[in-house]
């Protein structure tokens, strides 16, 4: 099996293909910035090109000759159907974006490979290009499944809801069925709680990404008093900002007065 990356940017794609046993012999993004982390963390080659420029017959020819199933993966840019960009819809902010998914549909039309991955937000679900593209992959003979999975159920841990779709040419693909469930999600505390204890403010000497912000000693206390699923109202008086102060001062005035 080998395998190209649409719309690779650093590469999480691929490393989860490569971990699951799949070549991939490329990773394809117009971000020339995810050149370096994405080849220095995966075993293939990043290629920096925008998918809608390019020729779909450069795309098959990446594939080795002796390869026996051809995996196309493409994960758009969601931004154009994320909730925070739907008060945009329509403006410069999405419509550039927009039309990536059709992209995605041209070059699957054009190279048909065996097997095809999607993932975006549930969003997507509800838009007429995610129907025209299930369209594109039947039209083509394709058997297709995809469902809204939720994260934390495949070991995420993160509440977040996203869109997944396999096709095959051969073959019914479905989903594994979660790993997880509601009594043993996995948490932000399972995954970080490892990790070596720093201070605001510093970074650990192995690990750049593991960093602490360095923040001032009224807002580390002002974190030392907060509750989880609480707010403000659980601090000290004294390290409540002044704009709130004055709304706890002046709803207690209106109180006293009535």
């Amino acid at each position: 099996m080998n395998a190209v990356d649409l719309f690779c940017g650093v590469g999480g794609l691929t490393a989860g293909l490569q971990q699951a046993g799949i070549n991939v012999v490329a990773g394809i993004d117009i971000e020339a910035k995810c050149k370096f982390p994405y080849e220095k963390n995966n075993n293939a080659k990043f290629i920096n090109a925008d998918l809608k420029e390019i020729q779909s017959k450069y795309i098959k020819d990446l594939y080795p000759k002796d390869t026996d199933i051809t995996v196309l993966a493409g994960c758009a840019p969601c931004q154009p159907f994320s909730s925070y960009s739907y008060r945009y819809k329509g403006s410069d902010v999405t419509k550039n974006k927009m039309d990536l998914l059709d992209t995605f549909s041209r070059i699957v039309e054009d190279i048909e490979p065996d097997v095809v991955s999607m993932e975006n937000v549930p969003q997507l679900a509800k838009e007429d290009i995610f129907a025209n593209f299930i369209a594109t992959l039947k039209k083509l003979n394709y058997k297709v499944t995809w469902n809204i999975v939720y994260a934390p159920a495949y070991g995420v841990p993160q509440k977040r809801k996203r869109l997944v779709l396999l096709a095959s040419k051969e073959y019914n693909i479905t989903l594994i069925s979660p790993l997880f469930s509601k009594e043993n999600y996995p948490t932000v505390k399972d995954a970080i709680f490892g990790l070596p204890k720093i201070k605001a403010g510093e970074s650990d000497a192995r690990d750049k990404m593991h960093h602490s912000p360095k923040l001032t000693k009224i807002n580390l206390e002002r974190i030392k008093q907060s509750k989880p699923g609480g707010t403000w109202h659980d601090w000290e008086d004294k390290l409540i900002l002044k704009a709130y102060r004055k709304k706890v001062e002046s709803h207690i005035h209106q109180y006293m007065v009535e």
